[in-house]
């Protein structure tokens, strides 16, 4: 069981989880759950972007790929990240699980599925993330949920 200390905040999860289905946006070019998101965060929100956004811990290691979205939520030491990136057409579930730990990352809870797919959540003394590894048509996917210790306090 996760202790306080390294459990995931549960607005700051709420708001990236929203915030991370952007295919709720159609083709409007507007994201309609910014509004809402925007009043739970207070504005502190970008939404959509396809570059890491700015600020993003460096001790945190992203796998290699093409990032599909990207979200920032939250200000100062309760800023949080999700990010989802395409890999490719291999599962990047070992090689992520090999840099969190070479970054001084735990594991704390892991879910595999068949075909390279599964979960990881990883805590450090200052971040709780986790990753989620998908297969979709196109290859795989690695989907990054990034919040800050100090916010889970």
């Amino acid at each position: 069981m996760l202790s306080a200390r390294h459990s995931v905040s549960a607005s700051v999860a709420l708001v990236l989880a929203l915030a991370a289905t952007p295919a709720l946006a159609g083709c409007s070019g507007e994201n309609p759950i910014g509004g809402i998101v925007e009043q739970a965060t207070g504005g502190n929100v970008s939404l959509g972007g396809t570059e890491i956004p700015t600020g993003f811990p460096s001790e945190v290691p992203l796998a290699d790929g093409e990032v599909q979205f990207a979200i920032a939520a939250g200000e100062g030491d309760s800023r949080g990240y999700n990010i989802t990136i395409m890999t490719g057409s291999q599962s990047p579930l070992e090689a992520i699980e090999a840099e969190f730990a070479d970054a001084g990352f735990e594991s704390q809870v892991q879910a595999s599925g068949a075909d390279g797919v599964g979960s990881v959540i990883f805590s450090s003394d200052a971040w709780n993330v986790a990753v989620i590894v998908a297969s979709t048509e196109d290859g795989y996917t690695a989907n990054y949920t990034v919040a800050p210790v100090s916010a889970t306090n």
